[in-house]
């Protein structure tokens, strides 16, 4: 079993990779040594909302990084907007606010100057709005049924940040963006990096660290999911109809200039012709013809042959659309030891898109980075479609590979209904490290997990040994 003793760091230490097991969140404080003093790269700090006492959590995993490393990080790393990656941020700003940072490392999407960013932020905005907009219908509806499916769909945004505490269904909290903004509004400024960026700290002896993501193409941004048994071991784009829809009104409550072109192209979307809708505000005063068919239509015990809520069932995809291409603004990064070319590949809650987009950089081969790794940081908490198959987790051949997993498997599979992790994803992670797997709601070996048939083995013990298990359950730290 892992050693519990957390005293000394093991003579020859390259790196100390500290796992905080807050559930589904993020937050990994690497510690490099061999220079002239330790130094401490963080990335992200989160936790997903609605975890039971979650917001407590996390602030006592700020308060030990803050401890950890004499209140200063050498680079603090936030890689995209979503809540189980940012909330620390916002939760426990008053400790981070009297850290030191010597750099802040975010991607090239969270860059003001950005045109193509700015776009992609005006984007979100909109279709984040569409879903309050859905929600809040979904919340005036009669029907338990279209009540249970919003507060669903209320569940998936608790990746932007979740309901307001004590609220109605409707009364939506989005603060991932304030999160972000502080981080990004501090400083120093912000460095805004790019695919194929490599940075080499002079603070950071013997080490590259290669940025893979997230993609400039827009086309790979916006791939969610790939071919299953090709691209993915086991969740499609928005309604076009619904979006587009909504695009009208929210250009509309915003006192936009008219727009006769979104105009036509709602208009066209429209399953009838506006001549032949009626409003939902009672103004309606129908002609003798209409008024029978307007009374049968209204009648309670019809009420299941309506289509006034068909679109509105729509908006879980746009929000399945909206939670996975904020995924893939992921900032991926490789730490390579330029002595032994070890690799530890971070790569967030990149998606499909952004894995794929790596083929493509020109100033290093990320093919090889992928050979090399013997640390993967798995994303997206296990997901099916946050780890590519091909090109992706059976390019890393190394046999020193360890696979860690920020999850929490009860509240997932029990509480959101989620399957993470995907099991033959978790499947398939288990044969490549022969067992080597770090998770965030286990002690080593996972509850119900027989141990693996190498555990008697050499590599298994050399696992096993440099894996240390904080007694109070707060981190799982791994010396490479």
């Amino acid at each position: 079993m892992p050693n519990t003793s957390l005293s000394a760091v093991p003579q020859g230490t390259r790196v100390r990779i500290r796992m905080y097991r807050q559930g589904i969140g993020d937050c990994f404080l690497l510690t490099f040594y061999g220079g002239d003093q330790p130094r401490h790269i963080m990335i992200d700090c989160g936790v997903l909302s609605g975890t039971p006492n979650g917001a407590a959590f996390i602030k006592k995993v700020a308060a030990s990084v803050q401890e950890e490393t004499g209140n200063r990080l050498d680079a603090l790393v936030a890689t995209h907007e979503h809540w189980d990656h940012l909330s620390g941020f916002y939760d426990a700003a008053d400790i981070f606010d009297r850290m030191t940072m010597g750099e802040i490392w975010v991607a090239w999407t969270e860059d003001p100057d950005d045109p193509a960013a700015r776009e992609m932020k005006a984007q979100n905005r909109m279709k984040l709005q569409a879903v309050h907009l859905a929600l809040t219908q979904l919340a005036r509806a009669p029907e338990p049924q279209a009540q249970y499916y919003g507060q669903g769909i209320a569940g998936l945004m608790g990746f932007f940040g979740g309901p307001a505490a004590g609220a109605t269904l409707a009364a939506f909290s989005e603060k991932t963006s304030e999160a972000m903004a502080k981080v990004t509004r501090r400083q120093p400024a912000p460095r805004y990096w790019q695919p194929g960026d490599l940075i080499q700290p002079d603070w950071l002896p013997g080490v590259k660290v290669y940025v893979l993501g997230p993609p400039r193409d827009t086309a790979l941004l916006k791939k969610m999911a790939g071919r299953v048994g090709t691209e993915i071991y086991e969740l499609a784009g928005a309604d076009g109809t619904f979006a587009l829809a909504l695009e009208g009104l929210l250009a509309a409550a915003d006192d936009t200039p008219d727009d006769q072109n979104l105009r036509d192209r709602v208009e066209a979307a429209l399953p009838f012709h506006p001549s032949l809708q009626w409003p939902d505000d009672g103004s309606l005063i129908p002609s003798p013809q209409l008024a029978k068919l307007l009374q049968d239509y209204e009648a309670p015990d019809l009420g299941w042959r309506r289509i006034d809520r068909d679109w509105l069932l729509s908006s879980a995809r746009l929000a399945l659309q909206l939670d996975s291409a904020t995924n893939n603004t992921s900032l991926v990064l490789a730490f390579e030891f330029t002595d032994t070319r070890d690799v530890l590949l971070f790569t967030a809650d990149a998606q499909i898109g952004n894995w794929k987009s790596w083929s493509a950089i020109q100033t290093f081969e990320a093919a090889d980075l992928l050979r090399r790794t013997i640390f993967y940081k798995v994303g997206h908490h296990g997901s099916h479609n946050a780890t590519m198959k091909a090109g992706g987790l059976e390019a890393m051949t190394s046999p020193k590979l360890v696979a860690a997993i920020p999850v929490n498997q009860d509240f997932a599979n029990n509480s959101k209904h989620w399957d993470m992790p995907a099991p033959a994803l978790y499947a398939r992670l288990q044969e490549k490290t022969r067992g080597r797997i770090l998770r965030a709601d286990a002690d080593r070996p996972g509850p119900g997990e027989a141990l693996p048939p190498q555990a008697a083995t050499p590599d298994w013990q050399r696992f096993t040994g440099a894996v240390r298990l904080d007694p109070d359950k707060l981190f799982i730290d791994y010396f490479i």
